[in-house]
């Protein structure tokens, strides 16, 4: 009863004045779109350990857009949240990050070594190491994946290296980003 009450009032309401702004400048209630919208977003962390001698690489992807992308790479229906499909399908999981990741430390190109997942809530999560003899200067990045699947797919990747926070962000027109330490 009170929302069509509400209602009944927003003809009303309309015309009323909010400090120097007349209400036909916030027309807010009426654009508001309640429709969803999708984001497609990875976000990655990567920090140097020195006792394994890499570079580690925690990344998260929604799990449903990830068992889609492989699908459509095994042309069979990938479901990853089934009892004992990571493991089944770890070497297609590290096939595929291995060809949409690559490294580059301070100007050579590093192979990545895809460790393994696991499943939290809704996402993957994957552990990837980047062997590294020291500390890196320099790291370039190309990371696309999903980006095949979803042209607004945007993949981020945090970095801590010698105390300092940097964060890469490759996207469909820019597949590769740098940072300097």
């Amino acid at each position: 009863m009170k929302y069509i009450f509400l209602f009944l009032l927003m003809p009303f309401l309309s015309q009323a004045s909010y400090g120097n702004h007349d209400a036909d400048e916030l027309h807010f209630r009426e654009s508001v779109n309640i429709t969803a919208h999708k984001y497609y977003l990875s976000v990655s962390n990567l920090k140097y350990n020195a006792k394994a001698g890499a570079l580690q690489m925690t990344s998260r992807f929604f799990i449903d857009d990830l068992e889609d992308v492989l699908s459509a790479r095994a042309d069979e229906n990938i479901i990853l949240t089934e009892d004992g499909n990571l493991t089944k399908h770890k070497q297609l999981i590290g096939d595929y990050f291995t060809s949409r990741l690559r490294v580059k430390v301070d100007g050579d190109l590093i192979p990545i070594d895809y460790l393994g997942s696991e499943i939290d809530n809704d996402q993957l999560v994957l552990y990837i190491e980047i062997p590294v003899d020291r500390e890196p200067l320099e790291i370039e990045m190309r990371f696309t994946a999903l980006m095949e699947l979803f042209e607004d797919q945007k993949n981020m990747v945090h970095l801590k290296i010698r105390g300092e926070r940097k964060t890469l962000l490759m996207v469909a027109k820019k597949k590769i980003d740098s940072v300097k330490f």
